[in-house]
């Protein structure tokens, strides 16, 4: 989880600062970064779902997931091109975006582009940082990080006591879900 989190914030940190100024280096540097670090957040994303959902419920919580990412793309590509066109070039054209940054941010159509990228990359940025504070993260996060024995035992020397039964959280925490199985063989503990 903390890898996913990480990735995203520098992700998105990337994002909102690579346009800032009008630079093919800074673009191509911006994008040399993004692009490293596509894979490391596409794994840890896989991983997640992998150590926390229950083995049989795996396919349909991948197959959502994958509906909703491919959903996604179109309907933003659709959707930044208008936004782009009508608010955010004209905004650093001749409007108040071109007055009041335009000195040192830049103007023009292209800037308008750029402006798109800071202010997703901002946006961004909070988006994961409340996530990052939120119950909901702090659960996942401490769910994932719990050891899968595949052979469906504890190693030799420690105690069921040390290993909560798979999908038991906390005595101070209640669970959403009610416990399941992880699979044939393989026992979250």
């Amino acid at each position: 989880m903390r890898i996913l989190v990480l990735g995203n914030l520098a992700s998105w940190t990337v994002a909102a600062t690579f346009s800032l100024r009008s630079s093919i280096l800074a673009v191509g540097i911006g994008m040399t970064i993004w692009l490293a670090l596509m894979p490391v957040i596409e794994a840890a994303e896989q991983t997640v779902p992998q150590r926390t959902v229950p083995f049989e419920k795996q396919g349909r919580v991948f197959g959502f997931a994958q509906t909703i990412e491919s959903a996604a793309s179109p309907i933003v590509a659709f959707l930044i091109g208008p936004l782009a066109e009508e608010l955010a070039m004209p905004f650093m054209t001749d409007g108040a975006g071109a007055d009041w940054i335009g000195n040192w941010f830049g103007r023009g159509p292209a800037r308008g582009l750029a402006l798109c990228f800071t202010v997703a990359g901002i946006i961004g940025l909070i988006v994961t940082a409340i996530a990052r504070r939120s119950r909901s993260y702090r659960l996942l996060d401490r769910e994932s990080a719990a050891p899968i024995f595949l052979t469906g035992t504890p190693p030799a020397g420690s105690s069921d006591s040390d290993h909560p039964a798979p999908g038991h959280l906390a005595p101070d925490e209640t669970a959403q879900d009610e416990p399941g199985e992880v699979g044939a063989g393989h026992e979250r503990v």
